[in-house]
């Protein structure tokens, strides 16, 4: 692996005061470009993905420290250091102010009372440091009749306009998934933070990025805004039917929950289609010879089409249908992304050595790579306040006594206070409830890890 030197992010130092998931994700992917990521954790309020809330626990075993076992804490804050601080106290808000003048960038997402509250709004930290750059990842943004609102992905993808849209026909709205909006202002707010950066070399001077959720969403439903503006209508819900192309939809395949995607796109792929499924008189029909006249007759052409694909393999009829020009592909669950080999020759996956017991586990990367410098995953997420004396020693120059006075005073700690019981997912009841699908004892064997593996050689 090549040297932090040679990243474009390297000698950035990044403060990351945020939980869950977009800003924790935004900070681990600035790492994974070399910046220096230090994760400040408060003693008394763990990061819910520290715990099950997101997932169960690495082998669903809680072990001594269940706090470091969350597989979702692995993914978005691997490269990171951990700095417990109290930053509810005078002192942890002073170590955090000496941190912040040899820092180039704070992320926080609390709501905007928070850093008001502390005195550490933008306009107060960039009188210390006028070069600054500060994200403020909050719901509805810092200003604004709804500022002070908190939020969360289920209410945020409703007020965003965009469950209007999901679901299926003359049904409810429904949430499009797990934490949408986190990951859309996770990759705006990384958008904002390269303008300012390249701002701040070009001038010296710093930036607030004021990153409101609710905008993201509203502004990647533009084509059905654009659609109410000039037409005064709106896209009905369809499931995963698509307004014009018919048969467009995920149709069931052979075994358990497999499913098939299939999009025709114009006259000449329905013909193709129908030779495919030993029925060419569909081509010639005149009901369903044309584009209108299939919409017309959406649901008898999704029967057709079901009956075919019902009792085959979804990999083989998409090979079949790409290799006529038409759109198809398997719903892949997590093992087949795990084990694809397309993925894996991206190098998609990164493998890491975590501490004993996890040892080596593949973690997701980036969705792109770059030809002449090579972003990489440089460690495994840290344990909770495993940094501590290294960041108060080697980056502010405090010493051993005064980092113990710090530990009695319980400014830092390096274990939770009221971390709550912890317990592993009842894998039965899961099952029952749809939730989790299967479970691989044998995951490592099924991944082609051997015992010995190191993590090189499987980059």
């Amino acid at each position: 692996m090549p040297d932090k030197i040679t990243l474009p992010l390297a000698g950035i130092r990044i403060l990351d005061l945020s939980y869950v998931f977009a800003v924790p994700y935004m900070a681990s992917l600035l790492g994974d470009l070399g910046a220096e990521v230090i994760k400040i954790e408060a003693p008394h309020r763990l990061d819910q993905t520290r715990g099950r809330a997101f997932g169960p626990y690495l082998d669903n075993e809680i072990g001594q420290d269940p706090w470091n076992r969350s597989g979702i804490f692995q993914v978005v804050n691997r490269g990171k250091e951990s700095l417990v601080l109290n930053m509810a106290e005078p002192a942890g808000r002073e170590i955090f102010l000496q941190l912040m003048e040899k820092s180039d960038i704070v992320l926080d997402n609390y709501t905007p009372r928070v850093m008001r509250k502390w005195g550490m709004n933008y306009e107060e930290l960039r009188k210390r440091k006028p070069s600054l750059i500060m994200l403020s990842n909050t719901g509805y943004g810092s200003t604004g009749p709804w500022h002070a609102f908190p939020s969360q992905g289920t209410t945020l993808e409703a007020t965003m306009g965009i469950t209007y849209y999901t679901g299926y026909r003359n049904d409810k709205p429904w949430k499009a998934g797990q934490s949408y909006p986190d990951f859309l202002a996770c990759w705006t707010g990384l958008n904002a933070i390269f303008a300012a950066l390249i701002h701040r070399r070009k001038t010296g001077e710093g930036q607030w990025i004021d990153l409101g959720m609710y905008q993201v969403g509203a502004a990647l439903i533009a084509d059905q805004i654009l659609q109410r503006q000039l037409t005064g209508s709106d896209r009905e819900r369809m499931g995963n039917e698509h307004p014009k192309h018919v048969p467009s939809n995920i149709y069931p395949a052979l075994g358990d929950n497999r499913w098939l995607a299939i999009s025709v796109c114009n006259d000449n792929e329905w013909k193709e289609l129908a030779g495919l499924m030993s029925q060419p008189q569909l081509a010639e029909d005149e009901r369903f010879s044309r584009a209108a006249g299939r919409r017309l007759h959406r649901g008898e052409i999704d029967m057709l089409v079901s009956d075919w694909v019902k009792g085959q393999d979804a990999d083989h009829l998409a090979d079949l249908l790409q290799s006529k020009g038409i759109a198809a592909g398997p719903v892949l669950n997590s093992k087949d992304l795990l084990l694809n080999k397309h993925l894996r020759h991206r190098q998609f996956y990164e493998y890491l050595e975590h501490q004993s017991p996890i040892g080596l586990r593949p973690i997701i990367s980036r969705p792109y790579r770059l030809k002449f410098r090579k972003p990489h995953i440089h460690k495994p997420a840290p344990k909770f306040g495993e940094d501590n004396r290294r960041i108060l020693t080697e980056t502010l120059g405090l010493c051993e006594q005064e980092i113990d006075h710090l530990y009695e005073t319980r400014t830092i700690s390096d274990k939770p206070t009221g971390a709550g019981r912890a317990a592993p997912l009842n894998l039965e009841q899961s099952m029952k409830l749809g939730t989790i699908t299967a479970v691989d004892e044998d995951y490592q064997s099924i991944l082609g890890l051997t015992p010995g593996d190191k993590a090189d050689s499987l980059i």
